[in-house]
């Protein structure tokens, strides 16, 4: 009775160490969730508590039907070790031939229930089936690289091997567990199995600590190649666009010189200089002076494009009046829109209030901005269409010029685009003039000024582009 009692009580401590070891791989699986390997091992662990729960409660082994769950937890217990090592080695899993295999022990179950099986014949069954998924596990864990889980790999193996030793003794004594004489050693082998599960669980989990040791290694190696690949096609990419200024820049010094010459000439012939012309003359030379001033803007445009892209654009801020520098630009924006007082309306919200109009800007950039916005509002609007301009205190930081049309408006699918050179926000079919660049220019300008750009739009309604405006530190005094 001693040798029964002394078998519980080894069956009773190992379930502490299966909680233990199923705690540890539940914690791990929580760590990594991608490796699903690691909950199907969860199960190795859990059964052999279940198994260890009903064993302490059957110590003289009874025909009875909770030594056959025993059995069953015990062969459950390995089939999840099985299926998680082939899922760790991304091995096929054949499900039918693993429900086949438990549905065959279920079957051998019954059966021996029935006849009220001995001892030494459940424990030949167990032994017998448990060794396919044990075999099966090894087989899985050899298909392991041995560079990436030498050490680890191997481990886990012999101690998952291990427990065949121990099969070989209890079929070399005949599963004669009830013998005397072989008492010690039983007790010694079961001893053995349960040191085998522990390691062999301590083995699994090293072997999820590699995978992630060899993952982070193949990130760390993917992400050097890929910056070693970005800094190439970065260095690629300087050099196409230092070749890009430099083709812009000479292009734009070569084709002013004989645009000068042509928008001279067509000028001078405007001006009768070289004696009248018929009506016909007249439209022609107005189509020359007005196709060469349209090359000619277009060309600025490139250049001052590459010159902001390359930081060769001069900023001069200078604390100035809001309200002065609108007035000086009015004209030009008059001369744009139309010498039509109706189809330009200016709303000054600050006029007459008692706040500053102290600014710090670029004079000339700050004009060529609002010059390009209004330019725009008249392209994509209706020759009758009005242009609306306001001028706000946004707050303690910015004011604010904003500038309306009643135009086409722009659709919601390209507000990305509006801001990108050589992007026209599916205007590049119409017969609009222009190559997509002067809001770019804008943004690039008032962004170097400190300011702010944005805009609103909606299709059929119009559109408002507007700047912030940085407030001069001495806005509270006069400035003139």
């Amino acid at each position: 009775m001693n040798f029964f009692i002394d078998i519980a009580t080894l069956t009773s401590m190992s379930g502490v160490f299966y909680t233990v070891l199923l705690v540890l791989l539940f914690l791990f699986w929580r760590q990594n969730p991608d490796i699903d390997a690691i909950l199907w091992w969860c199960g190795f662990p859990f059964f052999r508590i279940i198994n260890s729960l009903i064993a302490s409660d059957t110590t003289d082994y009874v025909s009875d039907i909770l030594i056959y769950a025993g059995n069953f937890s015990i062969i459950l217990s390995d089939t999840l070790l099985m299926i998680g090592c082939i899922k760790f080695t991304k091995l096929r899993i054949q499900y039918k031939l693993i429900y086949g295999y438990l549905g065959l022990f279920l079957i051998i179950c019954f059966y021996q229930f029935y006849v009220g099986a001995d001892l030494p014949t459940r424990a030949r069954y167990v032994v017998i089936f448990d060794v396919i998924p044990i075999i099966a596990s090894i087989y899985a864990l050899s298909h392991l690289s041995n560079a990436e889980y030498a050490m680890e790999k191997f481990f886990t193996i012999f101690w998952t091997s291990f427990q065949v030793g121990v099969f070989i003794f209890w079929i070399l004594i005949d599963f004669e567990y009830s013998n005397m004489r072989y008492g010690p050693s039983i007790v010694i082998s079961l001893t053995l199995v349960y040191l085998s599960h522990i390691f062999t669980t301590l083995g699994l989990i090293i072997l999820t600590i590699a995978k992630r040791r060899n993952n982070l290694i193949f990130e760390s190696k993917k992400h050097k190649k890929l910056e070693e690949e970005l800094i190439i096609a970065l260095e690629k990419a300087q050099f196409a666009n230092e070749e890009k200024n430099k083709f812009l820049t000479n292009m734009s010094h070569e084709l002013r010189t004989p645009l000068n010459a042509i928008i001279g000439f067509s000028e001078s012939l405007k001006l009768r200089f070289y004696g009248e012309l018929n009506q016909k003359q007249t439209e022609y030379v107005d189509n020359i002076y007005g196709g060469g001033e349209l090359l000619l803007k277009l060309i600025t445009d490139l250049l001052n494009l590459s010159n902001i892209e390359e930081g060769r654009v001069e900023i001069k801020l200078e604390e100035v009046n809001l309200q002065h520098l609108f007035a000086k630009t009015l004209p030009l924006l008059e001369e744009i829109v139309g010498h039509d007082n109706e189809k330009l309306i200016i709303n000054d919200n600050i006029k007459g209030t008692k706040i500053s109009f102290a600014v710090i800007l670029d004079q000339i950039r700050t004009k060529q901005i609002l010059i390009n916005f209004v330019s725009n509002a008249v392209k994509y609007s209706d020759k009758n269409s009005i242009v609306i301009i306001d001028i706000d205190d946004v707050n303690d930081q910015f004011f604010r010029i904003s500038v309306s049309d009643q135009g086409m408006g722009i659709a919601e699918d390209q507000y990305e685009n509006i801001f990108k050179p050589f992007n026209r926000a599916g205007n590049d079919k119409s017969n609009v003039e222009g190559i997509g660049v002067g809001l770019s220019i804008a943004k690039n300008l008032i962004e170097v000024m400190k300011g702010k750009i944005g805009f609103r739009s909606e299709v059929g309604i119009g559109s408002t582009f507007w700047i912030d405006i940085p407030k001069s530190k001495q806005r509270q005094l006069p400035i003139s």
